[in-house]
């Protein structure tokens, strides 16, 4: 009875034991599992920022160097990125609505554009790609273009296209070129040329001489006196002495208030045409020429003489009857 009493006490504390080591493992699966989906949670809550800024206008390149914009477009039905290398070297991958900016040694290089390459083991980079020349000084613009049919290709596009659908496309910042090709860009800076402000010169004011007819013509007379040659040479010598350029002259007749107003306007604008004529002999030939007018007994400069043709009104209106030439143009 005793012995089989301790077999039986045997079995129980071997089932008891084979019952913890089954918990054990149990808890120690759960536990093994809650940590994959704790990993797992925390993986997916990582949220790597692919896109930058919009696009901006591009300022020109250096001399040395090519600058190029690789985009994708927004309208792209694939949702896995295009790998693009340069000359079988990782630059980037362009997802939807990115874009990336780098600037080239100038010269030939292959581009491969490679749809899901990791599906692929990045085999993509040993494709031929196609052979584009970049050019010192210039900014090319590549748009990816995509087809069900067709592998993914890039089509250089105007700039002014480019930059109208750029526009929408934000700079992706979530990869680093591995191309060696690739430089820092060094934007071209427009050297200012200061361009010394020619002086203006100014026309000085206007010269005016005053000719008395009397010095001039006989009384009532337009032809020129002998001594009128002689006043009409001191007052060009002047001219010529203070002038580099002469732009115009206005020579204008007047005469004295004795006899008719119309008589009096002919022989004052016959004068001023007399005048005019010896200027130009003199050797004093205006760019703009010479204006000639006759006012007749307008303007008096004395005002206090009788009207009638008297010696002593004749005498009383002598500074009335003169010439009055006006010099326009730049002093030395």
């Amino acid at each position: 009875m005793k012995k089989c009493n301790s077999h039986v006490a045997v079995r129980a504390l071997q089932c008891l034991k084979l019952t913890v080591v089954l918990s054990l493992m149990c808890a120690a699966t759960s536990y093994a599992q809650a940590g994959k989906d704790t990993a797992a949670a925390t993986a997916s809550s990582v949220n790597i920022d692919a896109y930058g800024d919009l696009f901006a206008a591009s300022k020109p390149v250096s001399a040395q160097l090519s600058k190029v914009f690789f985009y994708r477009p927004t309208s792209v039905l694939a949702p896995q990125p295009v790998n693009i290398y340069l000359d079988g070297r990782y630059h980037t991958s362009l997802l939807r609505g990115g874009f990336s900016e780098t600037c080239v040694v100038p010269g030939s290089l292959a581009v491969q554009s490679v749809l899901d390459d990791a599906s692929r083991q990045h085999l993509g980079k040993q494709d031929a790609g196609q052979r584009l020349q970049f050019d010192a000084g210039k900014t090319i613009y590549l748009r990816l273009q995509e087809s069900a049919y067709a592998p993914p290709s890039l089509q250089a596009v105007s700039a002014a296209m480019a930059q109208k659908e750029l526009s929408s496309i934000r700079r992706q910042i979530h990869t680093v070129s591995r191309a060696k090709s690739v430089r820092e860009c060094i934007d071209e800076t427009p050297v200012a040329v200061v361009v010394a402000p020619t002086p203006l010169v100014k026309p000085k004011p206007e010269q005016k001489f005053a000719l008395e007819t009397d010095a001039l013509f006989e009384f009532g007379k337009a032809e020129m006196r002998a001594a009128g040659y002689n006043a009409i040479e001191i007052m060009l010598h002047k001219v010529k002495t203070d002038y580099r350029v002469v732009e115009r002259i206005r020579v204008i007749g007047y005469t004295d208030a004795i006899g008719p107003r119309k008589l009096n306007r002919k022989l004052s604008e016959d004068r001023a045409v007399t005048v005019a004529e010896q200027i130009r002999a003199g050797g004093v030939n205006p760019t703009k020429g010479i204006q000639t007018e006759g006012r007749g007994a307008a303007e008096l400069a004395k005002t206090d003489c009788a009207n009638e043709p008297t010696p002593k009104n004749k005498q009383c209106h002598a500074p009335n009857r003169r010439v009055e030439v006006v010099v326009f143009g730049v002093r030395n």
